[in-house]
């Protein structure tokens, strides 16, 4: 082995080069200048733009620098050459999938996460931050009339939350029983369900696809045949999926029939409210969502219509114990920190070990807001979705494909011609295309039934009723200059 010398102490005796703190100041104050001239000017700019890897390739594909290059040039890098290729998800007319459009509060306790990097894993290094993470998933169980006894861990998004959820289901289940269990999900379910149930070790027959009705909500006639059939055929119905705001169409499964169902017959049941749950903050969301509290388990996913920033996913679980009988492990560099009584570690609670202080942005957030500010945000919402319904019908060249549900509306463009199921398809994914050329708006698609459904999702506090007009305007106008 080749002998390295020790450096000599003097060069230990310092710190590396670093920015001292008038330096960090100075660069700070022009992030924080860019962030903010972005954010002011978001209704003005183009809904964003995309290209091709071999035009990124040739404008940063580059070796790593042995010297750097310095602050200045690495801004203008991010600016120029990053910035400009990506869609603004957070844009007023940015309507497609689930968006996310955090608010001001929430981007600032995303600073101080990042700026303080306390590690949010075990109580012992991070008292403070766990006891803010348990305070926000109360607010959350309460907001739901989840049972306080029930527990709960912040996520980075609904898919591992999902995943989470689907692990502690799974450990009721004896060993010997696994591969016969079966896992019934609707046919409206996210496809994080379908990779969670690989990811645990299910074959593609232990999933069943549930059917669901002409409101895509989940058929409980179907789901009792299913369940009848599989015992008859010595398999184990084990856990139920359901939605509580589809992606696809924002619809929401009867929560307390299949509650109740699934109680009686021993079913774990799981529901995804990934997107859906803030709407139990107003009265008619809370009736659409009636039941959720029944749930073994629920995903809620913050950075989607609860305006925070990337990443923010939750887990409840009604029988809380189970998160860490499920994943509590103490390996010997862990022996000093075995929680004391009361005491938390909520990297005993799921996946990851390290895990950021992800609930400082909420916490900071709902309480620099108020409740009432996310109540508004949600009633907005429903109010922007019956808007753009209204002008959909009125404009006489739209078919609304299913009514709104939560803050969604499917609908498709009809022009008054003799056009098939198939030429209909074209032309609307033609539009949605064509839309998104314009830089104006972005919606995205979907099929319903074999037919393509364009959809407005709304859940941007930056919308107003000016942006659904102008949008549903420049859909008839390109849906026109495309059949010409």
């Amino acid at each position: 082995m080749d002998y390295v010398p020790e450096p000599p102490r003097s060069d230990l005796s310092r710190p590396l080069t670093h920015p001292d703190a008038a330096q960090m100041r100075e660069l700070a104050d022009q992030v924080l200048a860019w962030v903010i001239d972005h954010l002011g000017s978001l209704d003005h700019q183009p809904i964003g733009a995309s290209a091709s890897r071999t035009e990124m390739e040739s404008r940063l594909r580059e070796p790593p620098p042995e010297e750097g290059q310095g602050f200045p040039q690495a801004l203008r890098d991010f600016q120029e050459r990053v910035a400009p290729f990506a869609f603004r998800v957070n844009h007023p007319r940015f309507l497609a999938f689930i968006p996310s459009a955090p608010s001001f509060l929430s981007v600032l306790g995303d600073m101080l996460c990042a700026g303080a990097n306390f590690f949010a894993g075990v109580w012992l290094e991070a008292s403070g931050p766990t006891e803010v993470e348990v305070l926000v998933l109360d607010w959350f169980k309460e907001l739901l009339a989840y049972p306080s006894e029930a527990r709960g861990i912040l996520t980075g998004g609904g898919s591992e939350a999902n995943l989470t959820a689907l692990v502690v289901a799974r450990e009721q289940l004896a060993v010997e029983d696994r591969s016969r269990a079966v896992l019934y999900v609707t046919e409206q379910r996210h496809w994080s369900v379908d990779r969670a149930a690989k990811i645990i070790g299910l074959r593609a027959d232990q999933v069943r696809p549930v059917p669901t009705g002409d409101d895509f909500r989940m058929q409980h006639s179907g789901l009792r045949e299913l369940v009848r059939r599989d015992r008859e055929l010595d398999r184990l119905p084990w856990a139920v999926v359901a939605n509580a705001g589809a992606t696809n169409t924002g619809a929401v499964d009867a929560l307390a029939d299949l509650a109740r169902y699934c109680h009686d017959k021993l079913l774990w049941l799981h529901v995804d409210a990934a997107y859906g749950w803030p709407a139990v903050l107003i009265p008619d969301g809370r009736r659409e969502l009636a039941g959720i509290d029944q749930a073994d388990s629920v995903t809620l996913d913050p950075h989607k219509w609860f305006a925070q920033t990337f990443e923010a996913g939750c887990l409840l679980v009604r029988d809380g114990p189970r998160l860490a009988a499920t994943f509590a492990m103490r390996p010997d560099y862990m022996q000093d920190v075995t929680p004391g009584k009361d005491e938390i570690n909520f990297a005993d609670h799921g996946i990851a070990l390290t895990r950021r202080f992800r609930a400082l942005k909420i916490w900071f957030s709902i309480k620099a807001l108020g409740l009432g500010w996310f109540r508004s945000l949600i009633e907005r919402g429903f109010a922007l979705a019956e808007l753009a319904q209204r002008l959909l019908t009125e404009a006489c060249c739209f078919e609304i494909l299913l009514p709104r549900q939560l803050s969604i509306v499917c609908f498709r463009y009809v022009p008054r011609l003799s056009l098939s199921e198939a030429e209909l398809n074209r032309l609307n994914l033609a539009l949605v295309e064509r839309l998104r050329e314009t830089q104006r708006a972005f919606l995205s698609s979907t099929m319903l039934r074999d037919r393509v459904a364009l959809r407005f999702c709304f859940v941007n506090w930056r919308t107003t009723a000016g942006d659904v007009e102008a949008i549903v305007g420049l859909l008839a106008e390109l849906g026109r200059s495309l059949l010409r």
